[in-house]
């Protein structure tokens, strides 16, 4: 699934992160770049560490999925960011999200992967 959104600069974006039901209870991260192997490690924030700067994670266990928010974009918050949910101490499912902030209007690409880890 791709979807695409556009926001403006100095606003602020939310990327939902989905994940599997039984997993509600296991820790929730984002990260820059695309590699899940180290992405707990570089994490802007945790379902532990909910809110660090520009950056606040808020979780909806009922539905499934749990929210990035990034307030006062910048185009240096351009990029790739990796979410997901911890399982065996291992990345269990993740979202590939591409951030493109560029002026007056940033745009937002959500790719939607699901990869489960043994």
């Amino acid at each position: 699934v791709s979807l695409t959104d556009r926001h403006h600069e100095e606003g602020s974006v939310s990327i939902p992160c989905p994940y599997d039901s039984k997993y509600q209870n296991n820790l929730k991260y984002i990260c820059r770049g695309r590699q899940p192997s180290i992405c707990l490690q570089t994490a802007v924030v945790t379902s532990n560490r909910k809110l660090n700067g520009k950056f606040t994670l808020t979780g909806d266990e009922e539905s499934g999925n749990f929210t990035v928010t990034i307030t006062n974009l910048a185009q240096k918050d351009s990029g790739w960011f990796l979410c997901g949910v911890e399982r065996n101490n291992r990345l269990g499912v993740f979202s590939a999200v591409k951030l493109e902030v560029k002026g007056e209007r940033s745009q937002i690409n959500f790719v939607m992967l699901q990869r489960k880890r043994s």
